[in-house]
């Protein structure tokens, strides 16, 4: 199979991965959970988890920098990376981005410098590995 057919089966299985849960955002904000707080000794928010009422399996990540700003937001579904994963400078400003499927890049990411310009994208076939854009 050829990268572009890799990157394109990823993309694929990733589609019908978010079409099987049946999540969409507005969803996953109405069933959202908070299940665990986690905090530094001066008291600041290290990280957060939320768990879905509709699927026990599934959990929102978000992890803060000692400032209080937000560091990352990430998927994960029985332990495993899945779904959009965000990461922030402490500036605020986006680092990365892209999907994850079974703790695997998918498809396109983009990284960006901490000025917010785009430093590069990059895309990932169905079991991670780096391929050449289509």
């Amino acid at each position: 199979m050829t990268k572009y057919g890799r990157l394109l089966s990823g993309l694929l299985l990733l589609s019908l991965t978010k079409m099987e849960s049946g999540c969409t955002d507005a969803v996953e904000h109405d069933t959202q959970l908070l299940r665990q707080v986690m905090r530094e000794e001066n008291g600041c928010i290290r990280w957060k988890v939320y768990g879905f009422q509709d699927d026990p399996n599934k959990e929102k990540v978000e992890l803060y920098f000692t400032n209080g700003k937000l560091r990352e937001v990430f998927y994960r579904y029985q332990g495993q990376l899945e779904g959009q994963r965000n990461v922030f400078y402490d500036n605020g400003k986006l680092s990365e981005s892209g999907n994850w499927h079974a703790d695997n890049r998918v498809g396109e990411f983009h990284y960006y410098r901490q000025d917010g310009k785009l430093e590069c994208v990059q895309y990932y076939g169905l079991i991670g590995e780096s391929v050449e854009a289509p």
